[in-house]
């Protein structure tokens, strides 16, 4: 059964301030907010047009230049209610997506805090996973991380060890995302929450048990993460510390951020705490019909924890 309440408080509220109201899936808008007909029907259409695109796997344009951001929540509601519909029974929400978590790329956007966007269930993909290289629009691959919330405690704790002990698995996460837009777009924030931060699939390996202690916290911070393509040939790498400094400091921006919008975190929710690698652009023409994520630290040694993931070029 489809659950709702991941669409509570959802959206762009936090590029205009912190305590932004949160929305609610099924309720009208305040009074004194109530768009005007004609604006509700506009972000109907951007809403529809977009998810065309994302289906269709067809490049889209910038269709939310002069919307407010209410607006785009709008469209972002309606746009994941979408996904969720359209995938059916493999269709639950089961976690969140942080992303931008680099200042640099937050600046280049006009912002200076991460956005997040919704994981469904059909989203997550086993290692090992085959899918056509078109799978999206504009198709990426990148190394993320995931944990996954062990306690509802999460929702109190204040200190990095008791945020830890709110979680009891880390995840190696090899995600598939799509930037959907045009190439030559002007991208901006509301664009990107928009179309739900571009969360098309990930490649999702075994959970690994955390320990809240200040060796989980050091685990969390050394994870190295190295992509190559089918031939083993080096694609990009990254640290973990790319997430905002440390994981932790991800994990603790989302949940705050989902608090000042009425949601609470739930165990078992996974949570993608943002990208240590950089993006590598999947096309026909990059000469890539696999790629292996190789992860380094998540035991807490040396040894790798690898995710394989293959394309069908297309002739």
């Amino acid at each position: 059964m489809k659950n709702w309440r991941w669409l509570q408080g959802i959206g762009l509220g936090v590029l205009v301030a912190s305590s932004a109201t949160a929305i609610h899936a099924a309720d009208p808008l305040p009074e004194p907010l109530q768009p005007l007909r004609l604006a509700q029907n506009y972000t109907d259409l951007v809403s529809v047009s977009l998810f065309q695109h994302y289906s269709a796997g067809y490049p889209a344009p910038v269709l939310t230049e002069g919307l407010s951001s209410r607006q785009i929540d709008l469209v972002h509601i309606d746009f994941v209610r979408r996904l969720m519909d359209e995938a059916g029974d493999e269709g639950a929400v089961v976690g969140y997506k942080v992303a931008l978590t680099n200042p640099e790329a937050q600046s280049q956007l006009g912002i200076s805090h991460p956005l997040y966007g919704f994981l469904l269930e059909n989203m997550l993909l086993e290692d090992g996973a085959d899918l056509p290289m078109d799978f999206g629009a504009r198709p990426l691959a990148e190394g993320d991380l995931m944990v996954r919330v062990g306690s509802a405690e999460i929702n109190q704790a204040e200190t990095d060890l008791e945020l830890l002990a709110g979680l009891d698995a880390v995840i190696p996460f090899l995600e598939l995302p799509d930037l959907i837009y045009e190439e030559d777009a002007i991208l901006n924030a509301g664009a990107l929450v928009a179309v739900n931060m571009g969360a098309r699939y990930g490649v999702l390996g075994d959970p690994v048990e955390l320990e809240a202690e200040e060796q989980g916290l050091e685990q969390l911070a050394s994870i190295r993460v190295v992509l190559t393509n089918d031939e083993g040939q080096f694609l990009t790498e990254g640290n973990s510390t790319a997430l905002l400094g440390h994981p932790i400091n991800a994990l603790r921006w989302l949940r705050d951020t989902l608090h000042t919008q009425g949601v609470d975190l739930r165990p078992g929710d996974l949570l993608s705490l943002g990208s240590i690698t950089a993006s590598v652009p999947l096309d026909p023409t990059a000469n890539i019909s696999g790629i292996e994520a190789r992860y380094f630290g998540l035991d807490g040694d040396d040894s790798s924890v690898d995710l394989e993931v293959s394309f069908d070029v297309p002739d």
